[in-house]
């Protein structure tokens, strides 16, 4: 049967995936874990289930499907400020309905799947499209991955629902004569963009001068708002040097701050045209330039006393930011009179520790 070799070498995939991502510093995603590791056991359970086709096996693989759903978008939920009784109530009462149904009302049973699999996954997919700071509780440093992941993960459960639909239909009309072909297609095509997706580092966006206000003729009372408590809350980070700290999020900048988030996310989306992660990074790149310009330490220390944790996120926002590298900066710097004209995310603090005026 040529579905058999496919989900076992797509189970071997993900598991090899499942390692990779668990002892890489990726594992700092624990929803990106959980999320690999309910897709190994559905693709396990499928793999049964295809060889041997045994009742048994047929209700652990629907069981298994039920479940991944609810799993992944838990994983991301928890990292978002949706409250707690509602992400509860999300969480286990579709699955809930969907097992009674399957106990009482079989027949229903892939139609329930397919409505569970592209509702979770539309909702996982409109949480990844609000951005990066829709994930308040992730690291600002992580936020980027998380929300890559989370767009990963509704894709992969929307595009999960199709097959199963196109597999209903087969076997309603051909009797099934087709599903283990589809079964091969579908593990053939998705499983090669969920890989890339969650090992391939994000694109660089090109190194840009941020304004630093809207131009006065056109702003409006609001926008005049929004840029105060925007260079209000520059103030703040920059007179408590928050933007050092590696763990820093979006809900604890809101704290430090007696700022709502989504009040600091709008003001800093409006104002500086980024979202606050790109934001904090400008901070903490503005303070690695001036360790390389005015010290000898080496590069890796730069990153981890500007607030950076890896080295590979480090490099990647000081490229956005100056357009070179730490070295090449360093190099470059001796030459330059003013090294951090037009390379700025956002006015970060002067030597001093005041925000330009």
């Amino acid at each position: 049967m040529p579905s058999v070799p496919v989900p076992v070498v797509t189970l071997a995939i993900l598991l090899l995936l499942l390692a990779k991502v668990y002892l890489s510093r990726v594992s700092r995603h624990p929803g990106a874990l959980w999320f690999l590791a309910g897709c190994a056991v559905v693709v396990l359970m499928s793999a049964l289930r295809w060889s041997f086709d045994l009742p048994l096996l047929r209700q652990m693989q629907t069981l298994a499907a039920i479940g991944l759903p609810p799993l992944a978008w838990h994983c991301f939920a928890s990292l978002t400020d949706t409250p707690l009784r509602w992400r509860h109530i999300i969480t286990l009462a579709p699955p809930a309905a969907a097992l009674s149904l399957h106990l009482f009302l079989p027949a229903v049973t892939d139609t329930v799947l397919i409505l569970l699999y592209i509702g979770y996954g539309g909702a996982l997919l409109r949480a990844a499209q609000r951005g990066e700071d829709r994930f308040v509780l992730s690291r600002l440093s992580d936020a980027p991955v998380t929300s890559r992941l989370a767009f990963i993960a509704g894709g992969f459960l929307c595009f999960s629902g199709l097959t199963d639909m196109a597999i209903a239909v087969d076997f309603s009309l051909y009797r099934g004569e087709h599903a283990a072909l589809l079964v091969v297609v579908s593990q053939t095509i998705l499983l090669p963009f969920l890989c890339l997706g969650i090992l391939l580092p994000p694109r660089n966006a090109a190194p840009q001068a941020m304004p630093e206000a809207p131009a006065t003729a056109t702003i409006s009372a609001i926008a005049i708002e929004e840029a105060q408590r925007c260079t209000q809350l520059e103030a703040l980070i920059t007179d408590r040097a928050l933007y050092l700290n590696p763990d820093l999020t979006l809900n604890a900048l809101a704290r430090k701050t007696a700022t709502p988030a989504r009040h600091i996310s709008r003001a800093v989306n409006a104002t500086r045209g980024c979202n606050v992660s790109q934001w904090i990074n400008g901070f903490r790149i503005a303070h690695a330039q001036r360790l390389l310009r005015q010290t000898s330490s080496p590069v890796t220390a730069v990153m981890l006393d500007s607030g950076f944790n890896t080295k590979s996120n480090f490099n990647r926002e000081f490229m956005r930011i100056t357009g070179m590298s730490p070295g090449e900066y360093r190099r470059a710097a001796p030459d330059n009179e003013e090294p951090d004209s037009g390379m700025r995310q956002s006015p970060p603090p002067a030597a001093d520790g005041s925000l330009p005026g």
